[in-house]
């Protein structure tokens, strides 16, 4: 039996990561619970409020136009603080989010409060996230690293939307927020372990501008651009899920087992993305979740959204798990805060656009514009598979190689 089991684990788990990467998988699973418990809630506790659509879709793309604008500094402060420093000093801005979020019925101001505060966050946290798993991953095991640290987060976030559900119906969403913050304080407390070892070094910001200007069109900028139909799944796909299902607290339900389901695929995945059938598992997840948008007018009922959901979430798997591991190992190959930046900076603009080209869809097509907006997110998630051909282009958009 413990044969069986050690040879499970050799094959799905990363069995060597460093120290600081077992920190990261604390900190990332704790921070996952947390902002697992509310993330569904966020665009549905807007739209309860009577904010439209198009007004929910405004207030990301102002946040994203920002996120754009201030990522290079994002990196100049991660550059200079090392990336454990960095997400540090990042949670109190999620925590002044959380709390502007419950403060807009009292004033519209907060409003602008809180995408700056949750730009903040995001600048400050992102870039020294991905930087710091680039910079301590095993190459020989990148992929099962990857898998069990998306597992870890599927786990940690699997029964946080019921959780917080619970706390809705129970509390009302200001218990929730305030519970989330010190699920957040909690989270920095396995980076605090040991202390983090960095050369502060500068980190220009014209010249992460000039390094997203020379790479613009590339495999790597679609790539990233792609993430756009992210926004489509987190923002607007809550929305749907609670018009068909108005009850809250089944919305957490469902959000929660479409999760649980999906850990023991991921890592599976990873275990492929090792066996170097990274670029075979991207393009069959991105045909699978492809599927899955195109799928989605035809769903009705709380088991139909259950199956789509589980569906797309195994199958996005599918894309994340070598889409990241081939993201860490080319980062690795020269300078990561530059490579970070620039996919953080493409990535902005795919949201920005795919917020517009939503917004455009809901004035243009109110009978079909859910329709439209799956059709929108399929286009996108396309892009996705063009990550295994960005190594060709690396020379030309200059952003590995460079000193900066």
């Amino acid at each position: 039996m413990s044969n069986h089991l050690k040879h499970y684990l050799s094959h799905y788990l990363a069995l060597h990561p460093t120290q600081e990467m077992k920190e990261m998988f604390w900190a990332t699973a704790m921070r996952s619970f947390a902002v697992a418990a509310v993330g569904v809630f966020e665009p549905i506790y807007l739209y309860k409020l009577g904010i439209s659509i198009q007004g929910i879709l405004l207030f990301y793309t102002a946040h994203y136009a920002l996120y754009f604008l201030l990522t290079p500094l994002g990196g100049r402060i991660c550059r200079r603080h090392g990336y454990e420093q960095t997400i540090l000093l990042s949670s109190p801005f999620l925590i002044l989010y959380y709390l502007t979020f419950f403060a807009i019925p009292y004033h519209a101001v907060f409003i602008g409060a809180a995408v700056v505060a949750l730009t903040i966050h995001k600048i400050l946290y992102w870039p020294g996230y991905h930087a710091n798993f680039a910079t301590w991953m095993n190459s020989q095991e990148s992929g099962r690293e990857v898998s069990n640290r998306f597992a870890i987060v599927a786990l940690a976030s699997a029964l946080a939307p019921f959780f917080g559900s619970l706390i809705i119906v129970t509390f009302g969403f200001g218990v929730l927020f305030v519970s989330v913050a010190i699920l957040i304080l909690l989270s920095n407390l396995p980076l605090l372990r040991t202390p983090e070892f960095y050369l502060p070094t500068k980190f220009p910001y014209f010249i992460a501008l000039k390094k997203l200007a020379s790479g613009f069109g590339s495999s790597r900028f679609w790539a990233m651009f792609g993430f756009g139909e992210q926004l489509i799944a987190t923002v607007l796909w809550p929305i749907f899920i609670v018009i068909m299902i108005p009850s809250l607290l089944s919305v957490g339900a469902l959000v929660s087992f479409s999760k649980l389901v999906n850990v023991l695929i991921t890592l599976y995945v990873g275990r492929l993305s090792d066996e170097d059938r990274k670029d075979s598992v991207l393009h069959s997840g991105s045909f699978f979740t492809i599927a899955s948008w195109l799928l989605r007018p035809l769903i009705t009922g709380p088991l139909g959204i259950f199956l789509i959901d589980t569906y797309y979430l195994i199958s996005r798997n599918m894309i994340v798990v070598p889409y990241f591991s081939f993201m860490y190992e080319s980062a690795r190959q020269g300078n990561i805060m530059a490579s970070i930046i620039f996919n953080e900076m493409a990535l902005s603009l795919g949201k920005i656009v795919t917020a517009i080209l939503a917004m455009l869809a809901l004035w243009l097509l109110p009978g079909n514009s859910w329709t439209a907006l799956f059709f929108v997110a399929a286009f996108m998630t396309a892009l996705y598979s063009l990550m295994p051909y960005s190594g060709l282009v690396r020379d030309r958009i200059k952003i590995i190689s460079d000193p900066v």
